[in-house]
């Protein structure tokens, strides 16, 4: 009967754990990214009556026979599983649809969890409610992420609030140069004396930038001129004065411009004495109206044209420019020439920020640049069962869960990243409250063992009277 009684107090005392692991359970069924545990339960040891015998030509074998001591925990096991996401209001709220784990370092100590309720602080951290720092890959200046383990870091976004200014360095002239356009008839190389005539020439203009973000404006201006006026029928080709002055010659301190023409050898690419302006030629076109590449022939077929610009009075690096012109056209139709693009940028201060599936945080710039500024890393684990709960969302290494694996989500078996989004907890209320029933009567009827033991051993101090 002693037994009896210490079998009842162990599953008093192991009825109560579990409902402490329920309890617990149940107490954070709104946590974002918690884990419930689960309580597995084992017999102890067995006071042995006697031992099993093997048969006989003449008897029987008998079985070991023995009286258990009660029961004990066998493991509090923690279930990983995945729980659904649930949207928020937080661009920088972050659940992941998978495998990993955030890796967040505080206080030079590295811990992980499915917790995604992260915010900037005044240094550009990237931090949790804990003032953890999140960790994963910063971007290059050119907006490259090296993923690689080597390179993981603390997320901090503070040198990306302003772009640098990215100097022109290409342009691209599209459309169409009319093929009606009367030619003008200018033999030499004075720019300033050969002015094409008025109604004669198709001036158009783009903006550039140089290397201090300053924004200026460049002046092209294309006219029709006769190759060779004798010959039949003549024969005609397309020029291009490109100057840094509307004026096309009045020097006005803008930047002097010099440059050339990509085609075997140089042509029509000098100067002016004293003026802003430069002259290219041989823009020639076939019979369809395509420009002719063909630059194998020297001094033919402009196909680009190259020049720098001198922006010293701006305190500003030379900018080098090419233009390319591959994309016009020459048909019988109004002119619709137009230098479409230019690569530069002015400079660019960030106004929003995004998170991308694959844990990329890009910022908007109002530059009208999106550009990628880092990524998040994530861990996963051989054994996740295996990690240490440590409070406060996070988890911890232990010598049974395995080293981190460390990689970027939705690659090499992580999980993708999904934005404005938190994991619910994976807490199932229907399966505790059954397990609370199950396990209230379990220390019910383990109080009955002592109760009932007790009136027995009472019945027994009866004997004597």
């Amino acid at each position: 009967m002693m037994r009896s009684m210490f079998s009842g107090v162990s599953g008093l005392k192991n009825m109560q754990m579990a409902m402490d692991v329920i309890g617990n359970n149940m107490a954070n069924v709104n946590t974002p990214g918690f884990k419930r545990s689960r309580v597995v339960f084992q017999d102890t040891l067995y006071q042995a009556m006697r031992g099993g015998a093997a048969p006989t030509d003449s008897t029987g074998g008998t079985n070991p026979m023995g009286v258990g001591m009660g029961m004990a925990v066998s493991s509090v096991d923690q279930i990983h599983t995945g729980a659904p996401a649930q949207a928020s209001s937080r661009l920088t709220d972050m659940a992941i649809d998978g495998n990993g784990y955030f890796v967040v370092k505080t206080n030079g100590e590295t811990s992980y969890t499915r917790s995604g309720s992260f915010s900037f602080d005044k240094l550009g951290n990237l931090v949790t409610s804990e003032g953890g720092i999140v960790q994963g890959w910063l971007a290059d200046s050119e907006g490259n992420i090296d993923a690689s383990v080597s390179k993981v870091t603390g997320v901090n976004i503070a040198a990306y609030n302003l772009m640098a200014p990215k100097a022109t360095s290409t342009m691209g002239v599209t459309g169409n140069l009319d093929s009606k356009t009367e030619a003008n008839d200018l033999t030499t190389w004075d720019i300033a004396a050969d002015v094409p005539a008025d109604g004669t020439s198709e001036t158009i203009t783009k903006e550039y930038y140089d290397s201090l973000g300053n924004k200026e404006v460049l002046y092209f201006r294309f006219f029709r001129t006769v190759d060779d006026p004798a010959a039949t029928p003549p024969s005609y080709s397309w020029n291009c004065d490109v100057s840094a002055d509307p004026q096309f010659g009045d020097a006005d301190g803008d930047g002097t411009i010099e440059g050339s023409i990509e085609v075997v050898e140089p042509q029509g690419a000098t100067p002016a004495a004293g003026s802003d302006v430069i002259r290219y030629t041989g823009i020639h076109f076939d019979s369809n109206g395509k420009l002719i590449t063909d630059i194998s022939t020297p001094g033919e077929n402009a196909v680009s044209m190259s020049f720098v610009i001198d922006r010293s009075s701006a305190g500003a690096d030379p900018v080098s420019i090419t233009v390319d012109l591959k994309a016009l056209l020459q048909y019988n139709t109004d002119s619709t020439v137009q230098v479409e693009t230019q690569n530069g940028l002015p400079t660019g201060s960030l106004q929003s920020l995004s998170v991308g599936s694959d844990g990329v945080i890009s910022g908007q710039y109002d530059n009208g640049q999106l550009k990628s500024l880092a990524r998040v890393a994530l861990a996963n684990f051989r054994n996740p069962s295996g990690l240490q709960q440590v409070g406060s969302n996070q988890f911890v290494t232990s010598t049974n869960s395995g080293d981190a694996m460390v990689g970027a989500p939705s690659s090499g078996g992580m999980g993708a990243i999904l934005p404005s989004s938190l994991e619910m907890s994976n807490v199932d209320l229907s399966e505790e409250l059954t397990q609370m029933i199950i396990v209230e009567r379990g220390f019910t009827a383990n109080s009955r063992i002592i109760t009932t033991s007790d009136e027995m051993l009472q019945e027994l101090a009866n004997l004597k009277r």
